[in-house]
């Protein structure tokens, strides 16, 4: 082999077994729409993780499951990663940099003219949250939740829509891009009312988990470049759409 040859593949070398091409089996909420659309196999955040992924040569194999169920796959060993969690949820893993951001609301039909100041007058009004609701927002909602004697959680966040426009449930508490997708979708019922965001809480940023610290490095890597060369923003406001009908956050956040 020539000499020149033989240098050129030892600097590939690195680059070669860096990016891999390993498939990782990540667990993912099969119901969160516009972040993740299981039907479609996308999403705008699983096309970051996806993409981020790549560009170290990794394939994603999304492995669907009930959003309260994603630490468990991962627990169990079904999975190599698992996608939107927090260290709350006590995996052993390696934790990534944040990669999105999710901006959790409680929704009412703005003819109800709800009064909310505090936590502690969502117990005034019957509440349908998101799955595991209880497990990530702030602790003064848990406090509220474990009190409440007409709260519940759901994993099927279109139900929660559906509900609040049929007049049936006072209030939801879900992300409020994916009350605006199920909304834009909803095609039996009229979902034309007006409404009235109250942004009770904090953004959660999220992060994946991975089984191999190798894995984490090349995510944190490819996140970063998407960000740099503006495809992450792009990701993002390929999905965000202004929603027509609906009104604009204006209720001051709670005190927590």
């Amino acid at each position: 082999m020539p000499r020149i040859l033989f240098i050129r593949l030892l600097l590939l070398l690195p680059v070669a077994f860096s990016s891999h091409a390993d498939t990782i089996r990540m667990a993912v909420g099969l119901a969160l729409p516009p972040y993740v659309i299981s039907a479609e196999d996308r999403g705008m955040e699983l096309d970051i993780v996806r993409e981020a992924l790549a560009l170290a040569g990794h394939r994603l194999l999304p492995v669907y499951v009930p959003f309260a169920r994603v630490p468990d796959s991962f627990k169990s060993g079904d999975t190599d990663a698992a996608m939107t969690v927090t260290e709350a949820a006590g995996l052993a893993a390696f934790y990534s940099d944040e990669h999105i951001e999710y901006r959790n609301t409680l929704v009412a039909l703005a003819e109800r003219r709800l009064q909310i100041t505090a936590f502690s007058d969502l117990l005034d009004y019957s509440l349908l949250a998101f799955q595991n609701a209880s497990h990530y927002l702030p602790a003064a909602y848990q406090t509220m939740a474990a009190q409440h004697q007409n709260y519940r959680e759901i994993a099927r966040q279109n139900i929660q829509v559906a509900m609040l426009f049929s007049g049936r449930i006072d209030a939801i508490v879900l992300d409020i891009n994916i009350f605006n997708y199920y909304r834009r979708q909803e095609r039996q019922m009229n979902v034309s009312a007006d409404v009235q965001f109250f942004m009770l809480f904090p953004p959660t940023a999220y992060k994946v988990a991975f089984a191999r610290q190798a894995w984490r490095d090349d995510f944190n890597r490819g996140l970063q470049q998407l960000r740099s060369s503006g495809r992450y923003q792009q990701i993002l406001d390929a999905y965000l759409r202004p929603e027509a009908g609906a009104l604009s956050p204006d209720t001051a956040p709670v005190p927590q």
